[in-house]
């Protein structure tokens, strides 16, 4: 794994961490007292309010060292890849906080739940990706999620048992 990806990954895996140690806030510990230094007197809601700015800032840095540096995504992959991965961080953002029933709650007939949402958006990725890797030779990566099911022609088709409903691309 290149280094690039390993800190890609690194700022994945940190970021599953601290959802996990951060999970059971709730919005009456904003206004408990905190003593981190970053906090600067505001308590709970100012040091997650610090590490959101605190992100930007840094994020600004990358791009102006790419900048000095000539080294911004010129290459159409790279941006391809970029805008797609700020996609998908803000597809999961979308989630946070939601609670596991609120996953399988219908909200209209004929209509999609949140997760079987998920697992279509999942299910063709992996199945683009895998394909455009078949077709170009390239290596294929590990796979690791939900295990999907072959049809009576053995064509792989969507996540079972979700999602319930049509899972052609909308």
């Amino acid at each position: 794994m290149s280094e690039v990806y390993r800190l890609i990954n690194a700022l994945q895996q940190s970021m599953m961490e601290t959802l996990a140690k951060l999970r059971e806030l709730t919005d009456t510990h904003l206004d408990h007292d905190c003593t981190h230094g970053c906090a600067m007197g505001d308590g709970v809601r100012g040091l997650l309010v610090h590490n959101i700015d605190h992100e930007r800032m840094h994020l600004g840095q990358v791009h102006n060292i790419r900048f000095q540096n000539r080294t911004m995504q010129r290459d159409y992959i790279a941006r391809l890849m970029a805008e797609w991965f700020r996609e998908r961080a803000a597809l999961a953002s979308a989630l946070i906080g939601l609670t596991d029933e609120a996953l399988d709650q219908r909200y209209a007939d004929n209509e999609w739940t949140i997760r079987e949402t998920i697992e279509h958006t999942l299910y063709w990725e992996r199945n683009s990706t895998e394909h455009i890797a078949k077709e170009q030779g390239l290596r294929p990566a590990g796979r690791t999620g939900t295990a999907t099911r072959d049809d009576e022609d053995g064509a792989r088709i969507a996540p079972y048992p979700y999602p319930t409903q049509d899972v052609s691309p909308r």
